[in-house]
């Protein structure tokens, strides 16, 4: 089934649109003149009437016949057509006419259905001619005696003003059709005009160079806001591909290191023969190699999951304070292994709800961050506290630092600052990133102060939990 295009559809829904109010008006137009015509053909034979009724009350013997040619002359400058005038008495005997009446008769309504001060309109036919409007007026000499006076109108003039009003609006009604198809097809040929450069400019945007943006005649239109909305998008798909570029170059580069010790320690060791001591010694840093490549797959694969949404999270309500003081315990024997010292301070119980285990894995890291960065005899304190309705975890160590620039980027993945900067450089860089995504995931925030030579402090902000 062939679809219309937004150009045929706006121009048919306008042209729809005009038509419809077009015929509407028309016959509004039609009716409001049929009704102010009729309207005045009554309001003139009233006015009239009521004339000739007045001066034959007053003057009974007055020559009526002279009157009523006279009231025949007079024509109207807009109804223009033949008068008709009657005087009859309340026997039906006529007592005056018109000339242009001949032999004709207006008839009398019946006695009973005429009030002696009411007026009554009707439309008569005469054989041969157009209707006739006529009015019929009681009226009571001073003398007492009842006459009606009966004047009519022929409705040949108003019925030639609506044939022509008619004729004038059967080919009105095509042209405004006609202009209205032309109009809109203008009108949305000339709306969709940015729509079309867009697209045009849409179509030459690839892959590869998506910083281009597309063309915004007005920004305050809907177009322009759809516009501005698309470049949004855009822009969001440049830093994800350019993010996506990045990790993946970072993700070969630390995976290659490790394996190139692999290859080239297999390589010497499987060169000559060698005592089961030299194989026990490769084998264990070959381990430890392996450990590490493990812990990078573990960690991409991670994130990996968190970008899809693919990462399920287990919430329960974690006493925070119980679960800092396990990962106390744990990192006590590491520090003390190091020569470093480590304190812990909790202020009560605080609680939050999150994944246990990996608000478990954010401490860990933290705190094995930490650790690397510290130089013996330096010392790590661990703190939590509650602020109003946040938990608040400390992360403080004296180590080295981190240099004032680096600080917008230590939570990107695979960024490491200078190899100076870990006493221990086994990390590969995604351990601080895992814990803003895990921290993220939590509704929570992560910051860190830092100073070089004198220590680095993170802080980690989690909604507490409402008790219920």
């Amino acid at each position: 089934m062939k679809r219309w295009t937004i150009r045929t559809q706006l121009t048919l829904w306008y042209t729809g649109s005009v038509v419809g109010i077009s015929v509407v008006g028309v016959l509004l137009l039609y009716w409001g003149f049929v009704y102010t015509s009729s309207r005045n053909v009554d309001i003139l034979l009233h006015e009239e009437a009521e004339a000739l009724g007045s001066y034959l009350s007053l003057s009974p013997t007055a020559d009526v016949q002279a009157y009523i040619a006279q009231l025949v002359e007079e024509k109207d400058h807009f109804i223009g057509q033949n008068k008709y005038v009657q005087v009859s008495n309340d026997r039906g005997e006529v007592i005056g006419r018109s000339a242009n009446l001949a032999e004709a008769i207006f008839p009398l309504p019946a006695p009973e259905g005429t009030p002696t001060r009411e007026e009554v309109f009707v439309t008569i036919l005469f054989a041969g001619a157009l209707p006739v409007r006529v009015v019929i007026l009681p009226v009571v000499s001073q003398s007492g005696h009842r006459f009606f006076v009966q004047e009519g109108i022929s409705l040949e003039g108003l019925h030639a003003s609506l044939r022509r009003l008619r004729t004038t609006l059967f080919f009105l009604l095509p042209s405004m059709l006609g202009l209205s198809v032309v109009s809109g097809w203008l009108m949305a040929r000339r709306v969709l005009q940015p729509i079309k450069a867009i697209t045009r400019e849409a179509h030459t945007i690839e892959a590869q160079d998506l910083s281009r943006r597309l063309p915004i005649a007005n920004p305050q239109d809907e177009i322009g806001q759809l516009a501005g909305v698309l470049n949004s998008l855009l822009s969001r798909l440049e830093r994800a591909f350019a993010q996506m570029r990045q990790f993946t170059a970072d993700a070969a580069h630390e995976l290659r290191t490790p394996l190139a010790v692999l290859r080239c320690g297999i390589e010497v060791v499987a060169g000559k023969a060698r005592s089961p001591a030299e194989y026990q010694e490769a084998l264990e840093t070959y381990i430890e190699e392996v450990s590490h490549l493990s812990r990078i797959v573990d960690n991409l694969f991670t994130l990996a999951r968190a970008d899809t949404g693919q990462q399920e999270f287990e919430w329960e309500t974690v006493n925070l304070s119980g679960l800092l003081q396990e990962v106390y315990e744990q990192a006590d024997l590491v520090a003390e292994a190091r020569g470093l010292s480590i304190s812990l301070h909790t202020d009560g119980e605080v609680s939050v709800q999150g994944d246990r285990l990996r608000l478990k894995q954010l401490l860990l890291n933290l705190l094995d961050n930490a650790v690397k960065c510290t130089p013996t005899g330096g010392r790590v304190h661990l703190a939590v506290n509650r602020e109003e309705s946040w938990a608040r975890v400390t992360v403080e160590d004296t180590g080295i630092g981190i240099p004032a620039e680096a600080l917008p980027y230590i939570f990107d993945r695979f960024y490491r600052v200078d190899k100076a900067r870990s006493l221990d450089n086994t990390g590969g860089g995604l351990g601080l990133s895992i814990c803003q995504w895990i921290v993220q995931a939590h509704g929570g925030r992560i910051t860190v102060q830092s100073r070089v030579g004198y220590g680095s402090t993170f802080i980690v902000s989690l909604p507490v939990s409402q008790p219920s």
